[in-house]
């Protein structure tokens, strides 16, 4: 049940996320948001779509710097004919961090890295474009911290480490090292075609 409500949640987060697109400027978007043991990142870029290739649904990107970058469109981009050389198209990335200091569950336990998926297609009254998203859970042990650098080093179920920066050193007071974390990160990306209008 409650991997369903993620999912749930999640598809209409990219639903709305698709929605939004649109509505927004080229302009290019950096930003990023705090709020209690979470951060989120937004992201979003503008290029044109400079070579398609039908039979393996690749798409060329150019973005604003010259540099390209080719990407396959999933079967989710169900009005891919849609998508012309020369389109603008906007690509936006959503990522959200967030921790529980706390012990693990016993179906935690029992399953420590849960990951979950959803996607959202545009309908008829959208421009042609896609999203797609995922949810990670993980229970992960704090190996490391630097209350100087604001950095926290994590280990997952697998035994990799990851290093968590820019972390508000009073986030760290009271925190022990082998202290049990629960991890989750979302991350969702919208990809949407905008129309030039004809130059004249």
């Amino acid at each position: 049940m409650i991997r369903q409500k993620i999912v749930q949640a999640l598809a209409i987060f990219t639903t709305i996320l698709l929605g939004l697109v649109p509505a927004l400027s080229l302009a290019e978007l950096d930003m990023e948001s705090r709020g209690d043991n979470e951060r989120t990142t937004v992201k979003r870029i503008s290029a044109v779509i400079t070579d398609i290739h039908p039979d393996s649904r690749k798409i060329t990107l150019q973005g604003t710097l010259g540099n390209f970058v080719t990407i396959t469109a999933g079967p989710e981009i169900t009005r891919f004919d849609e998508f012309a050389v020369g389109d603008t198209v906007l690509a936006t990335y959503v990522s959200s961090l967030s921790g529980e200091l706390r012990a693990p569950t016993a179906a935690e336990l029992a399953d420590p890295v849960v990951e979950l998926s959803a996607e959202a297609i545009a309908d008829a009254n959208m421009d042609p474009g896609a999203a797609a998203g995922r949810s990670v859970r993980a229970v992960c042990t704090i190996e490391g911290m630097n209350r100087v650098t604001g950095t926290i080093m994590l280990k997952d179920p697998d035994g990799d480490f990851h290093l968590i920066d820019d972390v508000d050193p009073e986030k760290m007071a009271g925190v022990t090292l082998g202290q049990t974390i629960i991890v989750t990160y979302t991350e969702a990306f919208a990809l949407t075609l905008e129309k030039q209008a004809p130059a004249g």
